[in-house]
């Protein structure tokens, strides 16, 4: 997620009717039609949806201190690449300029842009999923897996790591934060032991959960790679079922969706047996996300969403940091 200052920043551009004038100065590098051109979400990145020519699209960008414009160009390869080995992935559409990544300068700040066409296909809430919509689902990672470990390493460049997630954890995660520091010395060492093979490791989409997939009848589409690091599959599979609850591979979910990767791609079950220190890097990462993003200090003069967003985001702050403190006292007991 950006910082809050950053989405304060262009959140603050869009009126009561959903529209933004940063956004349609954005959108004049493209083709758009005029009046189409609505706010969708801000989150790790700014979202508007528009039309051209009567078909959907998307606006998504990003203030450029948040988003190297080298890793941006580095995602773009890789959806390229799966298109080629016949991935339904998101795509990226040309500007007027005849470029994929537009960086605009405006008054409210320089954004790195790019927009993406829109998709057939319907998203659907975990307790909507038929069964066999849970093993499509796996099946989807599991394709998608099976494209990436054969992908060429120097698509790789400019893509974060775990490793590199640990070592922005430890520089963001303030010193104070004695028990999140210790959890991040124990996961990182684990880690370091685990076996560094090509059919575990490789890159990952990071967030294949529902909202980044699209159903339609036999096909699945996927969306959203801004996140895809350098990975243990596995974590995909564990992090991408997060919504399920605490990762049960007895979980009738859980079953389906694995049978559903392993028709596509092999899966080595003794790392399953991990699951849990998968999910615990995950929180430690996203503590630190949440440290970074609340930037700002609360004010009487905010916007409502702005108080009620920051007050959620230190909830959640604090339920990583008693779970921290927690696993340190049950290490101490034992």
């Amino acid at each position: 997620m950006m910082k809050l200052s950053s989405m304060m920043k262009v959140v603050e551009t869009v009126d009561n009717e959903w529209r933004s004038p940063l956004a349609e100065e954005i959108l004049s590098r493209w083709h758009y039609d005029e009046g189409t051109v609505y706010f969708f979400r801000a989150s790790a990145n700014f979202l508007f949806t528009f039309q051209r020519e009567g078909k959907p699209y998307f606006l998504r960008f990003n203030d450029s201190s948040e988003r190297d414009i080298k890793v941006i160009e580095a995602e773009l390869r890789i959806v390229a690449y799966l298109k080629e080995h016949t991935l339904n992935v998101v795509q990226p559409v040309l500007s007027r300029n005849e470029k994929y990544i537009e960086i605009v300068e405006t008054k409210w700040g320089t954004y790195h842009c790019v927009v993406f066409e829109g998709l057939q296909g319907q998203h659907y809430e975990l307790d909507e999923l038929t069964e066999v919509q849970i093993y499509q689902w796996g099946q989807a990672l599991g394709e998608l897996h099976a494209t990436l470990k054969n992908m060429p390493d120097h698509l790789l460049e400019n893509r974060p790591s775990w490793k590199e997630r640990f070592k922005i954890a430890k520089e963001v995660i303030p010193a104070s934060e004695l028990f999140a520091h210790q959890e991040l010395e124990r996961l990182q060492s684990w880690a370091e032991r685990l076996p560094l093979v090509k059919e575990n490791v490789g890159l990952i989409h990071y967030d294949f959960e529902l909202d980044n997939v699209l159903f339609e009848k036999e096909k699945m589409h996927m969306l959203d790679f801004d996140d895809s690091t350098s990975h243990w599959f596995i974590a995909d599979i564990i992090y991408a079922l997060r919504d399920v609850g605490e990762f049960d591979s007895n979980s009738p979910i859980v079953r389906e969706f694995i049978r559903g990767y392993k028709s596509k791609t092999e899966l080595d079950e003794n790392i399953l047996k991990e699951a849990d220190k998968f999910e615990r890097m995950h929180k430690l990462n996203s503590f630190a996300m949440l440290i970074r993003t609340v930037d700002i200090i609360e004010s009487e003069d905010d916007p409502e969403w702005l108080l009620n967003l920051r007050n959620k985001l230190v909830g959640y702050i604090e339920e990583y940091r008693q779970s921290f403190e927690a696993i340190e006292m049950n290490i101490d007991k034992d």
